[in-house]
């Protein structure tokens, strides 16, 4: 079935056109879900992923236009966006707290002088980011740990973009000076 012919059809009959597109796209939408959210969700925070991205393509189907680019394509986009949403508002539901440095998971046993040397440079890596101050700490907490774009931690923050990205900047420097002259293994 033609993208032209899929427009007709939804227009005509909308349960036919989607339950085509559930079986035709069903596992591209699931594997961009998957790779979005994987490790942040589970297998349910996936399959609703997946129903939230056809019931957005659903919901929407009338912006969709042939002359735009292919129908895959735009299902692709929609899941795309909507497990980009979907990973957010699973990473917001993870709290870490720093100061619960008494809880240490064992090294693997695979490796563990690595798996040991990863632990000590992300705990200061961590100590260094604390040591910013704020709202320099939450602008690297928002764009790295949970991959927000700078206008959205802005409105997050109530600054301006601009703003954002100089301090992120600046962050990123008092970072690097800090663990340059820090001891990895004291």
């Amino acid at each position: 079935m033609s993208d032209a012919e899929w427009s007709e059809l939804a227009e005509n009959s909308p349960k036919k056109a989607f339950e085509f597109l559930v079986s035709r796209y069903g596992s591209l939408v699931w594997a961009i879900v998957s790779n979005k959210v994987g490790r942040s969700g589970t297998k349910e925070d996936i399959e609703d992923c997946v129903s939230d991205v056809f019931s957005e393509v659903f919901r929407t189907f009338r912006n969709y236009s042939a002359e735009n680019g292919s129908l895959k394509t735009y299902i692709s986009t929609v899941a795309k966006y909507t497990a980009i949403d979907c990973f957010k508002r699973l990473s917001a539901r993870v709290t870490v707290s720093a100061d619960d440095e008494d809880i240490v998971l064992p090294p693997s046993e695979d490796n563990t002088e690595h798996e040991t040397e990863k632990r000590i440079i992300k705990r200061k890596l961590w100590e260094a980011v604390k040591s910013l101050g704020e709202p320099d700490t939450s602008i690297i907490v928002y764009q790295y740990f949970y991959n927000f774009k700078t206008i959205e931690i802005a409105q997050k923050l109530s600054m301006s973009a601009s703003a954002v990205q100089k301090r992120s900047q600046r962050a990123r420097k008092k970072i690097k000076k800090i663990l340059e002259k820090g001891d990895f293994y004291d």
